[in-house]
């Protein structure tokens, strides 16, 4: 009898470990990046490391290689192929109208202020306009400023620019080439290199850490450097709503309170030090880095104005106060800045 009793207990303590296995949800990300850029190792991964502590080990985040092309992951994740993946918003223009404000010339010297005023004034004006529709939105951020980089020819005027080829990852960049006399030339981020090593372009936009995370520093010679942005990508994390919805309501808790607003100063944090890091290498290597002058900045932003103009139509056509959403992102980005200055 006693046989039979310590059989039915392990049976019963056997059913409970499968159980409790079984309990635990395995989120996939599809993850286009190197995995030793600063995107997945200091904010995918520390998303998934905060997921799984918020939820007791109840969600698990797993990092797979990519499921795609970098411009098809937000139908990856839509569609349930995956379930979490980061994406640009330029690449898929057609898609996102409204991130446009955001990525305009000369607002913000940093990462941080500028991404945590994102995701404040996307929480505002943007997410009604539910441009996220069928997935559920993680964190956005914009990257650090975004600067002229260039293979031969080194910049100091903006004739230099007329008539080179220079990747852009399309969206508002391409537009600004284009007013720049520059010829565009669309590429996701991961192909830069092929492109510059080749020939195929004589230079990128790109901010100072894309140049060291793509490992570029060897392939291109020159920065023509805006302290507040020529321009800076928007870039969104989502996961699938059906995947979302069907956790239990502690575990959906569990993930807001590690995203959001809390992503976007770990994010905005992550693209500063990294920033950081870029140009000290850049430094050590003597490379030569021209700031663009007064002078050359005040030419450029009356040439660039008719992106102001384009956004404010955008929004007017979609029912949106364009000019207070740009004066809100500019306040936010002052009020985040005085916040920096008290968080640890």
């Amino acid at each position: 009898m006693k046989s039979l009793l310590k059989y039915f207990l392990f049976c019963f303590s056997f059913i409970g470990v499968i159980g409790s296995v079984n309990a635990q949800t395995i989120l996939r990300v599809s993850n286009w990046l190197p995995p030793t850029h600063h995107i997945t190792t200091n904010i995918i991964q520390v998303w998934a490391d905060n997921v799984e502590k918020a939820t007791n080990g109840r969600v698990k985040v797993q990092l797979l290689p990519a499921l795609g092309k970098p411009e098809a992951h937000f139908d990856l994740v839509k569609n349930g192929v995956a379930d979490i993946a980061m994406g640009v918003d330029g690449y898929t223009a057609d898609r996102f109208k409204l991130p446009y404000a955001v990525k305009l010339p000369f607002l913000a010297d940093d990462g941080t202020a500028a991404t945590v005023a994102y995701w404040r004034t996307h929480q505002k004006h943007f997410a009604k306009y539910n441009e996220f529709d069928g997935v559920k939105v993680i964190a956005l951020w914009v990257h650090t400023p975004g600067h002229i980089y260039t293979v031969n020819k080194k910049v100091a005027r903006i004739d230099d620019l007329k008539g080179m080829k220079i990747r852009v990852p399309g969206d508002v960049v391409q537009e600004i080439a284009t007013e720049l006399g520059i010829v565009p030339v669309f590429a996701p981020a991961s192909q830069a290199f092929d492109m510059l090593s080749k020939g195929v372009v004589d230079g990128i936009f790109f901010n100072h850490d894309s140049i060291r995370s793509f490992k570029l520093e060897r392939a291109v010679k020159h920065a023509l450097i805006f302290p507040t942005g020529l321009y800076r990508d928007s870039h969104y994390m989502i996961m699938n709503q059906k995947k979302f919805d069907s956790l239990s309501k502690s575990d959906k808790d569990a993930i807001d309170s590690v995203s959001g607003e809390v992503m976007a100063w770990i994010a905005g944090k992550a693209w500063d030090e990294a920033d950081t890091k870029a140009m000290d290498l850049l430094k050590s290597m003597q490379f030569d880095l021209t700031v663009a002058s007064p002078a050359l900045q005040d030419e450029i932003k009356k040439k660039l104005q008719p992106l102001e103009t384009k956004w404010l139509d955008r929004a007017k056509s979609m029912g949106l106060d364009g000019r207070a959403v740009l004066e809100d992102y500019k306040s936010e980005i002052t009020k985040v800045k005085a916040e920096m200055k008290t968080r640890k």
